[in-house]
């Protein structure tokens, strides 16, 4: 229950005391409430909130909390893991040319995921919501709360539209990737887990190749240095780089992580479905 006084108009500087409540809830206040609060009070007036409004509201309240508590607690994570890979591993990529030279292979290996999407879209809507996002990590045998598997949904849907597309299934199949090993691939496709594990061990170099650091965290400086390190005679017009970086920072923070690098090379190799299209076409 809430209670405020407001002004009436045309009435010599009275108030009236305004008392909200949800409809479900029993509401009881003494009868001399007006002179407990001031002489000037004019009127008492109940305004009942309905219950399902005032769920709505509060779930719409704390959903940008929830999602800054999952961006959080996934990005340490998933840093975590980019630096266990950059210490055990050999890094695949010495230029950026190398890595455009990739991207066929990641096409071709985006037409198999494309069908691994289509299985867990189980009513064909072009999204995966959370219901099938549960039955999907389920089958891969990704063990998690149900609080962990509410986190990863908001995570991985990075265009907010209410549910993964398939560029952002790309970036989920990645992640669990990183996070769980090539189980994952195994259980999406055994037939083509060697493939799947390659686009991915290439996507995930491709970051750390910028990610000089290991923070799991790009900034336009690292693109840059990058991408004038071959060649000190030809160098990449700022402009360019300022470009190619203000599209990979989705959220405009100043720092790209890695679903955004993720998400933004799916959408440079070319595969793309219509909805992708729409969405993308005001896109900086």
């Amino acid at each position: 229950m809430r209670i405020r006084t407001q002004t009436l108009p045309d009435s010599g500087g009275k108030a009236a005391i305004i008392i909200s409540s949800p409809r479900s809830r029993s509401l009881h206040f003494p009868w001399n409430l007006r002179q407990s609060f001031s002489a000037n009070i004019a009127t008492v007036k109940l305004v009942w909130w309905p219950v399902a409004a005032m769920g709505m509201v509060a779930s719409m309240c704390t959903e940008p909390i929830k999602r800054r508590r999952a961006e959080k607690d996934l990005d340490a994570k998933v840093a975590a893991a980019l630096r266990e890979r950059a210490r055990s591993r050999q890094r695949n990529f010495r230029t950026v040319n190398s890595i455009t030279m990739r991207l066929p292979r990641f096409k071709d290996g985006l037409r198999d995921i494309k069908d691994v999407f289509d299985q867990y879209d189980e009513d064909s809507d072009g999204t995966i919501d959370n219901d099938e996002l549960r039955s999907c990590l389920g089958k891969l045998l990704v063990q998690m709360s149900d609080k962990e598997a509410d986190d990863v949904h908001r995570y991985c849907d990075i265009d907010r539209r209410d549910g993964i597309q398939f560029q952002e299934f790309v970036v989920l199949l990645c992640l669990l990737y990183l996070l769980f090993g090539p189980d994952v691939t195994r259980r999406v496709s055994e037939f083509e887990s060697a493939k799947l594990n390659r686009v991915f061990d290439d996507l995930i170099d491709a970051f750390l190749f910028f990610d000089k650091d290991g923070d799991g965290k790009l900034e336009r400086k690292d693109v840059t240095r990058r991408m004038n390190e071959a060649s000190h005679q030809e160098r990449t017009p700022s402009h360019i780089t300022a470009q190619l970086f203000k599209e990979m920072d989705l959220n405009r923070n100043g720092k790209v992580n890695l679903k955004e690098f993720l998400y933004s090379i799916v959408r440079w190799a070319g595969h793309e479905t219509e909805d992708d299209d729409a969405s993308n076409e005001g896109s900086p």
